[in-house]
C-alpha cells in the first residue's frame, strides 16, 4: 500500500472514488477530525489522511455502507463524552493535567470491524501541506475535503 500523495501532483485538486474509512481520530478540544482512509488509484490501493469537520464526517457516514449510521452514533457519543469529561480524583490538584484530554481513535480494522465502505461516493480533495524541505516534490499525505459527491443510480 502506498501513500496517495506519492502519486498525485503536489498542490493539485482532484477527485477520488472507491473509498474505505479505516480509522477516525479526533481531539475533544478541536472542531475538526482526521479520517484515515484508503482508495483505489491506478488499480492500486493507496492510503491517506483526510482533515474534515464533524458535520462532513457525519455526512460521509450516512452515505456509507450499513455500518455507517452506527459508527456515526459512536462518534457522537465519544465526542459528547469528551466535551464534558468527568473530573478525576487524582487530578484534583493539577489543573493543567486535568484539562488534558487525549485524542480519541475509533474504528481500527479488525475481522469483526472491516473498513467502512463508501460505495457511491466521490470526494474532491486538496493537499493540506506541501513539504518545503529538501524533497519538495513530495507532499505530506494529509488532504482536506473540498466536496462530497454521490453517484445517482
Amino acid at each position: 500500500m502506498r501513500p496517495l500523495a506519492a502519486v498525485v501532483e503536489p498542490g493539485a485538486d482532484f477527485f477520488i472514488e472507491d473509498l474505505a474509512l479505516t480509522a477516525i481520530v479526533f481531539d475533544a478540544g478541536e472542531d475538526d477530525v482526521t479520517v484515515w482512509a484508503t482508495t483505489v488509484f491506478d488499480d492500486q490501493i493507496h492510503f491517506f489522511h483526510l482533515a474534515l469537520t464533524f458535520a462532513d464526517l457525519s455526512t460521509l457516514l450516512r452515505l456509507a455502507d450499513e455500518r455507517g449510521p452506527a459508527l456515526d452514533e459512536e462518534v457522537a457519543d465519544a465526542l459528547a463524552a469528551h466535551r464534558d469529561p468527568p473530573p478525576r480524583a487524582d487530578d484534583a490538584n493539577d489543573d493543567a493535567e486535568a484539562a488534558e484530554v487525549l485524542p480519541t481513535v475509533l474504528e481500527f480494522i479488525t475481522e469483526e470491524r472491516p473498513p467502512v465502505v463508501l460505495p457511491a461516493v466521490a470526494m474532491k480533495l486538496a493537499f493540506t501541506y506541501v513539504d518545503e524541505a529538501e524533497d519538495a516534490d513530495f507532499a505530506f499525505n494529509i488532504f482536506s475535503l473540498e466536496g462530497i459527491y454521490v453517484r445517482l443510480q
